[in-house]
């Protein structure tokens, strides 16, 4: 099993980065777009739409490889502590930050406010995670 095991950790640890990286480059890139010509706005807003994509699939593959994580190493949430719960209320956290993102209609979200939101509750899962499993 433990390869199993390692071979999802890697996966996740993958989908963390494409999620990590989203996180960087989206405010850079919308904060970007006010200054650019119609035709830097259209390849921006291309660049963006990819990044969301990627980044929405690594949110499921993240959510899929973290479960069954936990259920081949624990067997279930059973006995996980405190931190494994401040972890998972932070991934509610994103995960409705990025629905949020998908559904509202076009500029009635700030991006700098849900960019931040975003970012500390990435840091927060990962520091949550730390503490939870090691």
């Amino acid at each position: 099993m433990d390869i199993v095991f390692n071979t999802l950790l890697i996966i996740h640890l993958l989908a963390l980065a494409v999620g990590a990286t989203t996180t960087v480059a989206m405010p850079i890139i919308v904060s970007r777009m006010a200054s650019a010509t119609p035709d830097g706005r259209q390849m921006l807003a291309g660049i963006g739409a990819r990044l969301s994509l990627n980044s929405r699939i690594a949110v499921g593959v993240l959510l899929v490889s973290g479960g069954l994580m936990v259920w081949l190493r624990y067997g279930g949430v059973d006995g996980l502590g405190s931190w494994f719960w401040a972890k998972m209320g932070l991934v509610a956290i994103l995960v409705a930050a990025l629905i949020a993102n998908a559904v509202a209609p076009r500029g009635t979200l700030n991006p700098a406010v849900m960019g931040w939101i975003t970012r500390l509750s990435l840091l927060g899962v990962v520091i949550a995670a730390v503490f939870a499993f090691n």
